[in-house]
């Protein structure tokens, strides 16, 4: 089974569109996940074009949507472009996206014995690994996730405890400060 993967996390600008090419042989069996990253976003210009030649109608192709999956098998040997835009010059929301996605070819066997032949079985075998490969990137993206979580938490944490002790020692030498005014404005001076 020789598939090859790639896996990235890119940032999209506002506006801004990229792409990626894949070169694929032929009969290859091409797949990938998309997932949108950032948190307080809508996904709504988000678009995904996957495409094999030049001037075919796109593989897959989305918009709108915050993660997705596609397969297909490539009828030729060539190069497949995933891009991946966020919205266009005239049409989005001023927001940079970041998307991580990844994009696998594989080996393809066609099945000519029927049901129980070792092509098919190979298959069976290639979507299993497909899937997966697609849930480990997914609990990849997700452990970074949780980490960042984990960092912001402990630097939220940290501030707050800082602040509290500012505020203390802030509450403590004004309280301070109270005393020794109240203190002096009752005092009665003698005279001798």
């Amino acid at each position: 089974l020789l598939a090859t993967t790639n896996a990235l996390v890119i940032r999209l600008e506002a506006g801004a569109r990229e792409c990626f090419l894949l070169d694929v042989s032929k009969e290859a069996a091409v797949s990938g996940n998309f997932e949108l990253i950032s948190e307080g976003v809508t996904p709504e210009p988000l678009g995904v074009v996957v495409s094999g030649a030049a001037g075919a109608d796109p593989l897959y192709e989305t918009h709108g949507q915050p993660d997705g999956t596609f397969a297909f098998d490539v009828a030729d040997d060539g190069v497949v472009d995933l891009c991946l835009s966020n919205g266009d010059a005239s049409n989005n929301d001023g927001r940079a996206r970041t998307v991580g996605f990844a994009i696998r070819a594989s080996v393809h066997h066609p099945s000519t014995d029927g049901e129980g032949s070792m092509d098919a079985l190979l298959d069976v075998s290639e979507e299993l690994n497909e899937g997966l490969l697609t849930l480990t990137d997914h609990q990849a993206y997700m452990r970074r996730r949780e980490e960042h979580h984990a960092a912001v938490l402990e630097s939220t944490r940290a501030r707050v405890l800082w602040w509290t002790v500012a505020e203390t020692a802030v509450l403590i030498a004004l309280s301070l400060w109270q005393i020794l005014t109240v203190r002096a404005f009752f005092e009665t001076k003698r005279r001798l």
